[in-house]
């Protein structure tokens, strides 16, 4: 069990407020760390030691080691839609719905796994207990219909999507399924392994919501 800090304002870490990205050092120290070790394992003593600052200014910034691995979740995540969010604007009139998501999935874990400690990083991720990815998800609510809603209205209207299914439903449905998709993954998968799951994840959502499988 998560034993949180009283009274600490965890969402204060959150966004341009982030203490990590006014301390260079300590975000170093810290991708560092977690990227190579479970949350559990990770040591907040080696961190302090690599970053070169005191325990009680860790600890006066960031509340507790889940404050600081909120904190990188945070600049991680918001790199990853930044990058998917900008690959979808060039995609709303691409004519292939389901083939868009599945390019999105792939260029978006390029784009992570160009960096090695970030591909660690995500292993390690999907080594973490549920309680602590619970967690996490709490603090990160991220509008799938504002993100996907031009591209889902697109293929509403060309009939890839059965019309019956209103934007807000596909909407959800996106984020239900990509928000517990790390339930069929595993951090001993390859890459390939890895997107072949999500494939599978999108043309089951495919023969789901396509028009042509209506009974």
């Amino acid at each position: 069990m998560f034993k949180f800090k009283k009274n600490f304002n965890y969402l204060g870490l959150l966004g341009d407020e982030n203490p990590l990205l006014r301390n260079s050092q300590l975000l170093e120290a810290t991708i560092n760390e977690f990227s190579q070790k479970k949350f559990e394992e990770a040591s907040l003593n080696d961190i302090i030691k690599n970053a070169n600052m005191s325990k009680g200014s860790l600890y006066h910034h960031f509340g507790d080691k889940f404050g600081l691995y909120l904190s990188l979740m945070d600049i991680v995540i918001k790199k990853k839609i930044s990058f998917y969010s900008q690959f979808l604007e060039k995609k709303i009139d691409s004519g292939d719905f389901f083939g868009t998501l599945k390019e999105l999935v792939r260029v978006t874990m390029e784009f992570m796994f160009n960096d090695k400690r970030m591909h660690h990083l995500f292993n390690r991720n999907l080594e973490a207990s549920d309680e602590l990815k619970n967690q996490i998800l709490k603090f990160f609510s991220y509008d799938y219909n504002q993100g996907f809603g031009d591209l889902i209205n697109s293929a509403i209207q060309s009939g890839q999507i059965d019309n019956r299914f209103t934007p807000e439903f596909v909407a959800c449905i996106l984020e239900i399924l990509f928000s517990n998709s790390h339930k069929l993954l595993s951090s001993d998968n390859t890459s390939e392994e890895l997107l072949e799951s999500i494939d599978q994840l999108i043309e089951l959502m495919q023969f789901g919501f396509s028009k042509n499988n209506r009974r």
